[in-house]
């Protein structure tokens, strides 16, 4: 009779099984537990047997409990707010601050060497001089050069009146037209010769080509020069020139025109104000940089050319979101911030443009006053409520 009974309770909890349902198959675990009680009294040897699975059957169902109340609880918890601090997106200018080192010379700016050889007569000015355009830096003598001149004029004066002497003779019929034309040939000449002899003499003066300040002369009185010999420097250092290097990835926001500052180490704590005058028409395919030239005023006449000046020049750029560094996250190479909409987290994906102190200029669908969150995000999914713990700088 046993033996009948355990098999048709096999079949039966075999199609139970089969059909894998739960509560029946806990149903039949707690019977099979009751007769298993039932039977541990009359044959002893079926009582170890039947108490593992009791056992059993209490786990499972133990179990399944445990289970069902965990799926219960969880959407629970993920409706739970996450206790997060948030800051406002704020905005600003996609500024670049470019600094280089340059050297300033002035604006014009020449050596002066003689135009002819000889000995120098005369220094009529010193160092540091202003001096006037086309004014005299420097005699040389010019004694010969003056008899030169005297010669030719004399020559002159001979081959007009031969001249005239010509045309009498011509009008009376006593010379013909072709000597009358040798005869102005020979004025035409002479005067030419006057010329060069005038030019002889004005070589003998070297003159400043434009206005502007002498530097201390190489030469002296009594010295021989040729037309190698460097004799006065000459500046117009009303404007100095700068020039340094810019790259080229910024060179869509250069403009001529655009204000600078520079500042010197002969004046540490003063800033001079220039503007950007020339911008070379290629770029160095080397260095990849083109060269960029500035212009300082020198109204007082107190900076120098040869000066290092360091320059400061700021390029504006487009109006940007601004975000603590905190904020934003990456994944994959790819960044995002977490944006509280309405009270619940909403993943926006951003471009970092570039950092500013401890913020991040980023682009993307965010406006300047939206809430973004600075921490927490560690517990942060779509969609998912959050409570505002505090907000940073309110």
């Amino acid at each position: 009779m046993l033996r009948r009974f355990s098999a048709y309770w096999t079949a039966k909890g075999a199609a139970l099984l089969k059909n894998r349902t739960t509560a029946t198959f806990l149903r039949l675990a707690t019977v099979v537990a009751v007769l298993g009680g039932g039977l541990w009294a009359t044959h002893d040897s079926w009582g170890p047997l039947l108490a593992k699975a009791n056992i059993a059957a209490h786990l499972s169902v133990g179990g399944d409990t445990l289970s069902q109340a965990t799926e219960e609880t969880a959407p629970e918890a993920s409706r739970q707010a996450v206790p997060v601090i948030v800051e406002a997106v704020g905005e600003a200018s996609d500024e670049i601050l470019i600094e280089a080192i340059g050297t300033a010379r002035a604006v014009r700016s020449v050596t002066l060497f003689p135009d002819a050889d000889g000995e120098v007569v005369d220094v009529p000015v010193t160092a540091g001089e202003a001096v006037a355009d086309d004014q005299v830096v420097m005699r040389l003598d010019d004694e010969n050069a003056v008899l030169a001149v005297a010669v030719a004029e004399t020559r002159v004066a001979e081959a007009e009146s031969a001249l005239d002497r010509a045309n009498q003779l011509r009008r009376a019929n006593i010379l013909a037209r072709a000597n009358v034309r040798d005869a102005e040939i020979v004025v035409e000449r002479s005067k030419l010769e006057l010329r060069q002899a005038e030019e002889a003499l004005a070589d003998r003066m070297l003159k400043a080509p434009f206005a502007g300040i002498v530097g201390i002369p190489k030469v002296e009185v009594g010295d021989r020069v040729t037309t190698e010999s460097e004799i006065v420097t000459l500046d117009d250092r009303s404007t100095l020139w700068v020039e340094f290097e810019l790259a080229e990835r910024y060179l869509s926001r250069l403009s001529l025109g655009m204000a600078l500052s520079a500042r010197t180490p002969t004046f540490p704590d003063r800033h001079v104000q220039g503007r950007v005058e020339k911008v070379d028409s290629r770029v160095d395919p080397l260095s990849r940089t083109v060269l960029v030239r500035a212009a300082f005023r020198n109204d007082e006449d107190i900076l120098r050319p040869g000066m290092s000046f360091f320059v400061s020049l700021r390029l504006p750029g487009p109006q940007l979101a601004s975000v603590p560094e905190l904020a934003l996250q990456w994944e994959a190479g790819s960044s995002y911030i977490w944006r509280i909409v309405g009270g619940v987290a909403e993943r926006v994906d951003v471009t970092a443009r570039r950092r500013l102190d401890n913020r991040v200029l980023i682009d993307g669908d965010i406006r300047p006053g939206e809430l973004v969150v600075v921490e927490g995000v560690q517990r942060l999914r779509a969609g998912r409520p959050v409570k505002i713990s505090a907000a940073e700088g309110s």
